[in-house]
């Protein structure tokens, strides 16, 4: 079995498809472990996702898929909350958030279903 970039966690079926199927189609991802509560540390990221954040993939790994690190000024305290309410009772939110790259830039906002059309963020946390 092939070794993926940027993989961090026990190699299985779904991450390997999901990695495989999305990275390099313009799609900016990151895949949580969502056996490890609270945290979700990321265990993969897509290059298109380090491309749209600043950060290098390194800096990306073991933290959490809920991108703490990508909220700024502009982030509403209340929204940080949904989301981490639903990463806790594992279940699917959509939203609109205001992130900011590395430098402090802020990103674009985008909705769950404009994620999927054109680029954007995307939270994956597999259970």
């Amino acid at each position: 079995m092939p070794v993926m970039k940027g993989l961090l966690a026990p190699q299985n079926t779904f991450l390997d498809t999901i990695a495989t199927r999305f990275d390099g189609t313009h799609s900016n991802f990151v895949l949580g472990n969502a056996q490890v509560q609270s945290l979700y540390p990321i265990v993969y990221c897509s290059d298109g996702f380090c491309e749209l954040s600043g950060f290098a993939r390194a800096e990306l790994m073991q933290r959490s898929c809920a991108c703490h690190f990508l909220y700024g000024t502009e982030t509403s305290a209340q929204l940080i909350g949904e989301i981490q309410v639903a990463l806790d009772e594992r279940r699917e939110f959509k939203t609109e958030v205001v992130f900011y790259k590395k430098g402090g830039e802020r990103a674009r906002e985008r909705d769950g279903e404009r994620v999927r059309e054109r680029e954007g963020w995307e939270w994956i946390a597999e259970g």
